[in-house]
């Protein structure tokens, strides 16, 4: 800490020092933001990819449904008709 009796040579020296410093804790946190940034782009949209895959599977699955349902009762209505 600096006092009346520091010079002032010492004291400018420490604050160029200080603010350098600063300066490149502020570049090290830009730099990590940008690439928070990025990896949070990336990840959403490979989210949206996989959400959009997603429901294309449920469509899949809901045609296959019907198509087991529609046989289903194509299997009933041979099975009455062989009986009848």
């Amino acid at each position: 800490m600096a006092t009346d009796k520091t010079p002032d040579h010492k004291r400018i020296k420490r604050a160029e020092e200080g603010r350098e410093e600063w300066k490149m804790k502020a570049l090290t946190r830009r730099q990590e933001i940008e690439k928070l940034k990025l990896e949070l782009n990336n990840k959403t949209e490979r989210s949206d990819s996989l959400c959009e895959q997603n429901n294309n599977l449920k469509k899949e699955l809901n045609e296959a449904d019907k198509r087991i349902a529609k046989l289903e009762k194509e299997i009933e209505d041979l099975k009455k008709k062989a009986f009848n």
